[in-house]
């Protein structure tokens, strides 16, 4: 039986109304976000990456183990796109089996190779640094140094067990093996001006207080102080400090990161892919690093004006995997020299 002409063009218009809908709701990606950092710190490079791209992130912030919740959710997890803090803590994706390869020429153009994987990139570095008194007249040194008997009682350090502490000894002792390694801790702590304690606020502090004269710290702790989140008496002991060049003896400083990687499972790799290669645009550089007063990975990002005032540290060019697969050696010389006590 033939269909009234009145009932079939109801059905046509019912048939597109429908198609119009389902490409729409086709163009309206999204991904899912799984960070350690906290959320209103990427938030304005999550609003401008959804404003170029129409892609919607979904951030679930995750504060203490992202490795447990992603083993914990195995192959039904919704993350596309895992981002955390620390050398440490970047390299664990790939070891878990918990991401994949982000290949990318763009990414590879962006970021320097000894600062990305196969598996994870950097998306920010955090140099870490001698820093001292504004009045010292000691304008380089390399990290070799800090043992030399010169700066015996003058050193201030936090926990050497702290992972930005781990993370550097495990690069010195990739760049000269372990007898030399434990050698140089056991100079760093005869150098000690007190035991190790507290935070890298508090080792600025002390230097400004004149506690010690020569101190190690993350130039994105000094930055933090200075810009007064802390506070006026905390402002005025960061201002009274200055970083200094530090280097390896083979050249280029030790810098942690911030990291992100692909999930294994991701959903949407597709438009996770494109939130990754985002993050390495100029502009996305710039917002990311600046709201934790960080350094961009690019070369080619603006530095906020805190950070640029520090100085430049080209960074050392061991390959990042390599410092993080010998932390557990690092841990166990540093236990064997009882640097921790």
């Amino acid at each position: 039986m033939q269909m009234p002409r009145r009932a079939t063009a109801l059905l046509i218009a019912l048939a597109s109304t429908w198609l119009s809908f389902g490409t729409a709701a086709s163009r309206a990606e999204e991904i899912n976000l799984y960070s350690t950092r906290e959320p209103q710190l990427v938030a304005p490079v999550i609003a401008s990456f959804t404003a170029a791209t129409g892609i919607t992130v979904r951030l679930t912030y995750i504060e203490d183990n992202l490795v447990k919740r992603m083993k914990a959710e195995g192959e039904t997890s919704p993350a596309d796109v895992l981002m955390t803090i620390g050398l440490d803590k970047t390299s664990q994706f790939a070891a878990n089996d918990l991401s994949q390869p982000a290949a990318s020429a763009l990414l590879d153009k962006a970021i320097p190779p000894q600062l990305r994987g196969t598996q994870w990139v950097s998306l920010s570095v955090r140099p870490r640094v001698v820093v001292v008194r504004n009045d010292s007249t000691l304008n380089a040194i390399r990290y070799e140094d800090l043992a030399d008997p010169r700066f015996r009682g003058q050193l201030c350090i936090r926990s050497p067990l702290h992972q930005n502490n781990v993370a550097l000894i495990s690069a010195y002792l990739v760049h000269h093996g372990a007898d030399a390694t434990e050698a140089w801790l056991r100079g760093i702590k005869a150098n000690l001006a007190h035991a190790p304690e507290g935070k890298d606020n508090d080792v600025i502090r002390q230097l400004a207080k004149g506690r010690c004269t020569i101190g190690i710290a993350n130039t994105v702790a000094l930055a933090q102080l200075r810009d007064g989140r802390e506070g006026a008496d905390w402002t005025a002991w960061a201002n009274n400090v200055k970083t200094v060049p530090t280097t390896f003896a083979s050249g280029g400083t030790h810098v942690n990161l911030t990291g992100a990687a692909l999930a294994k499972h991701a959903p949407h790799r597709a438009a996770a892919l494109k939130f990754l290669e985002f993050l390495v645009t100029p502009a996305a550089q710039k917002l990311y690093a600046a709201a934790e007063l960080e350094y961009p990975v690019t070369s080619v990002a603006e530095s906020a004006p805190l950070v640029a005032a520090m100085g430049v540290f080209p960074s050392d060019t061991l390959d990042i995997d390599a410092i993080a697969a010998s932390q557990k050696a690092a841990i166990a010389l540093i236990r064997k020299v009882g640097f921790e006590k």
